[in-house]
């Protein structure tokens, strides 16, 4: 348990980092001049440099429980959506889609593909460090979505459409 809680501090340390440095290096790379090729190479250089500072800011934490994060850029207008991961994950095959906060709780949102190969994702949302703190499904959060349910999984799923994910 104490290995746990260490990993989690270790984790927080990195969050408050990230936010800390997540805006101030997306400002400094925006120029005012933006097309596809930019778009690519800016979000590949932040990342890059992020990454870089996570590591050693935090180098006893093991890659995959490391913060992630993600942004979205609406391009009519360059605004920045910025979501850092809130809670510790320690599954290694989940891709982070953002944070979303759902009645008074806020949740992060994974997708993963299928283990037994069928075409299916798999969505999950972590409403805590505890490896118990989260909810997940496939068919559940596309019906979800659907009916314009509000739910973790539903965002989930939004947010994956969105990214042209499925």
């Amino acid at each position: 348990m104490s290995n746990d809680l260490n990993h989690i501090e270790l984790f927080d340390n990195a969050r408050e980092y990230l936010l800390e440095r997540v805006e101030p290096t997306l400002q400094a790379f925006f120029c005012g001049i933006w097309d596809p090729l930019s778009k690519f190479v800016i979000i590949r250089e932040i990342d890059n440099i992020l990454n870089k500072e996570l590591k050693q800011v935090v180098p006893d934490l093991l890659r995959h429980m490391r913060p992630q994060f993600k942004y979205r850029i609406c391009e009519e207008d360059l605004q920045i959506e910025v979501s850092v991961q809130r809670y510790l994950n320690k599954e290694r095959r989940l891709n982070y889609l953002g944070s979303a906060e759902i009645g008074a709780v806020i949740y992060d949102l994974y997708y993963r593909d299928s283990y037994d190969g069928t075409p299916n994702t798999v969505f999950l949302s972590r409403y805590g460090h505890l490896e118990e703190n989260y909810l997940s499904g496939s068919k559940t959060a596309e019906a979800e979505y659907f009916l314009g349910a509000m739910t973790p999984l539903s965002v989930a799923y939004g947010l994956a459409v969105e990214d042209n994910i499925i």
